[in-house]
């Protein structure tokens, strides 16, 4: 295989190795943490690359599809990344799939819009600052740090509400990091879940975060049809297999309304009860993002009060979901309202 062609040239050595002594700090951290099965699969290459700095996947996750995609995959369906950034994960899929004889053929299906927007905050004080913009058509980045196993990855660029896919075409491993509004999660289950076979795995990036609810509600619902696998160590990322074909209504547009409140309750109990309990501060936030963003800044307040009073504070509890609600609570309080 060749080597990649470097995708930031023009950088020195020192640039290069800007802040390897923390990470060696956090990698050690989190091998004793809970990273130890993933060890053999961790990507070496994010103790130098500068463009790990800026990377939205936490390593680990990278090292997981790497040994998924290694032992697991089958080479029976589609291997589909929805929302790819800068191309790690995709990497990870490609070196596992690589000391996979059944999948050592496997493609890519890569969707994303692959144009940077927040990319000036994340490398402001780094050694990439001043190089990427807000707006700029990343597509180039990305393929050039696949080096030579681009030609096993498909890339489909635009807005992931145009996306589509034929159900004909059974997806055996989605990867979803894309899903950041419902109106997105339901185009995603109509399109991309509806194509998922008995035994596909789908791993939900953003399962111990904040601002995706609609995902713990979905498949709280629908638990009976997957089988849970693990949380990815160090990361939020959950993994699921689907144990048998879901139902026509499972693939069905859904809102806030479709979920009563002894349900919403329950799922996010169930949630969070997957995940480590340092993030599952971050599921119960979820609850009080969903109130806060479908209005209801009542309930969202009291849920809020009362995850406050049991959680640890450094959580996206505090960091997103209380800001949120307070510029709601804030808005709605203005003269006139």
């Amino acid at each position: 295989m060749s080597a990649a062609a470097d995708p930031v040239p023009g950088l020195s050595v020192r640039q290069r190795l800007y802040g390897v002594r923390s990470r060696l700090r956090r990698f050690r951290w989190e091998l004793a943490s809970g990273g130890r099965p993933l060890l053999r699969w961790f990507p070496r290459t994010w103790f130098t690359d500068p463009l790990a700095l800026v990377d939205i996947c936490s390593p680990w996750e990278v090292a997981w599809v790497t040994r998924h995609a290694a032992t697991r995959l089958r080479g029976t369906g589609a291997v589909v990344e929805l929302g790819p950034w800068l191309g790690d994960v995709t990497i990870g899929i490609l070196r596992g799939s690589d000391r996979n004889p059944a999948a050592a053929d496997v493609v890519v299906d890569a969707y994303d819009l692959f144009v940077f927007d927040d990319i000036e905050v994340r490398t402001a004080g780094l050694p990439l600052e001043g190089r990427f913009g807000d707006g700029d058509d990343f597509l180039a980045l990305y393929r050039a740090r696949l080096g030579g196993r681009g030609n096993r990855v498909r890339t489909h660029q635009g807005d992931v509400l145009d996306a589509t896919w034929d159900r004909a075409a059974p997806i055996e491993f989605l990867f979803v990091d894309v899903a950041k509004t419902w109106e997105i999660w339901n185009h995603l289950v109509t399109t991309f879940h509806a194509a998922l076979d008995v035994g596909s795995v789908v791993v939900e990036q953003d399962w111990a975060h904040a601002c995706t609810p609609w995902i713990h509600l979905w498949h709280h619902r629908w638990r009976s049809h997957f089988r849970e696998l693990e949380q990815v160590p160090n990361a939020g990322s959950f993994a699921f297999e689907l144990t048998r074909p879901l139902p026509g209504a499972a693939l069905e547009p859904t809102s806030i309304d479709d979920y009563p409140d002894d349900e919403i309750e329950a799922a996010f109990d169930w949630a969070a009860s997957l995940v480590d309990p340092d993030r599952r501060p971050n599921v119960r936030a979820a609850l009080v993002q969903l109130h806060t963003l479908h209005g209801d800044l009542d309930v969202a307040s009291r849920i809020c009060v009362r995850e406050l009073a049991a959680s640890r504070i450094d959580s996206e509890l505090v960091d997103v979901a209380l800001p949120e609600l307070a510029n709601r609570l804030a808005a709605d309080d203005r003269p006139g309202r």
